[in-house]
């Protein structure tokens, strides 16, 4: 009889138990349906930023290629007003203009003056033209 009331004990335990085991499970199901809740909440909030990172990058990538462009433009026109000015400098240097310059300084300064202004207009009419 001993033995009897024994196992009735236990098998009370053993629901107890398993009940006990149910709820925990039930409840840890619960918390990890929340948490998979968040993760996609985040995951859609992550991909959200990802996306709008490509377009700013690609944004910034076509920046870099029209500055590249830009200052391809700059150079050659560069070069082409070095070659200019070693020009006008081969062309001063056969006149003698420190002579005309030491007479007449009024009139090679408005000369210059006027190239100068010149050629910077037109220069930076063509740099916002293009």
């Amino acid at each position: 009889m001993f033995f009897l009331s024994m196992f009735k004990g236990a098998k009370i335990y053993l629901v107890l138990a398993i009940i006990g085991i149910l709820t925990g499970g039930w409840f840890y199901m619960q918390r990890l349906q929340a948490n998979i809740d968040t993760l996609k909440i985040n995951n859609s909030k992550l991909s959200t930023a990802v996306d709008s990172k490509d377009g700013e990058i690609k944004r910034l990538n076509a920046n870099i290629v029209e500055v590249k462009e830009i200052n391809t433009r700059i150079q050659s026109k560069s070069a082409e007003l070095r070659l200019e000015v070693t020009g006008l400098r081969d062309k001063l240097s056969k006149h003698d203009l420190g002579f005309l310059a030491a007479n007449k300084p009024g009139l090679i300064e408005s000369i210059i003056n006027k190239s100068i202004e010149n050629d910077l207009k037109s220069g930076i009419m063509e740099l916002t033209n293009d």
